[in-house]
């Protein structure tokens, strides 16, 4: 009888055992995330990157942009509200960033900026798409300014906080390498501000992980000020 409730006991003991060492590695594994969360709590803006990427400093990106910049320049940069930048690889710089030829490694930027009276009542979906390139002459063909330009997708992105374009192109910069860039633009309903963030690569880096790509891309959300 002692025999067969001591096997009981130690039957229930393994059990429990199991269990907790279950439960330990679950929430041992809750606690190693696999994304690295950028967000601006006060703006209400966020995206994510796999964990393991490197963040571009800050300060880095800010000195890189109005070095050698012109008066009008300059002020668009003292309008940023919020800016942070992600690279897959360490040797990504300021200068990779935010230069035209494009990063050897996938890249995620995103800016808010106010907007001066003149672009508040100016801005438009076309002033939104040629942020970083003159997206709309390129398209009509009556600019030149890169080679091997390719409209590969376009759709209008509409949120409670804010509307504009999510525009997917690809182009040869002069003397540089076929790149494909992820751009989403948009204006707050209020029209005081935009929100800007872009995903680039070379094309062939792009099209090696388009599901990495993908994630990054939904993973940007607007929530707008609190």
């Amino acid at each position: 009888m002692n025999k067969r409730k001591g096997e009981r006991e130690k039957k229930k003991f393994l059990a429990l055992l199991a269990l907790c060492t279950s439960v330990a590695a679950l929430l041992s594994g809750c606690g190693e995330s696999s994304k690295i969360y950028s967000k601006n709590s006060q703006l209400g803006v966020f995206f994510t990157v796999p964990s393991g990427w490197h963040q571009i400093p800050e300060e880095d990106i800010r000195s890189y942009e109005v070095e050698g910049a012109d008066a009008a320049a300059k002020e668009k940069a003292d309008l940023v509200l919020w800016q942070d930048a992600y690279s897959a690889s360490k040797k990504t710089s300021a200068k990779n960033l935010l230069q035209l030829e494009a990063p050897t490694a996938l890249t995620a930027f995103v800016r808010v900026r106010a907007l001066s009276f003149e672009e508040s009542d100016a801005m438009s979906y076309n002033g939104l798409r040629n942020l970083i390139l003159p997206v709309t002459d390129l398209i009509s063909g009556t600019s030149q300014v890169v080679g091997d330009f390719e409209l590969l997708d376009e759709k209008e992105i509409v949120t409670e906080e804010a509307r504009g374009l999510q525009t997917t192109f690809s182009f040869t910069p002069k003397d540089g390498k076929n790149e494909t860039v992820h751009q989403t633009a948009l204006l707050a309903n209020d029209r005081g501000s935009i929100y800007f963030f872009l995903v680039r690569c070379t094309t062939e880096c792009f099209n090696e992980i388009p599901e990495e790509v993908d994630a990054i891309v939904k993973s940007f959300t607007v929530k707008g000020k609190k």
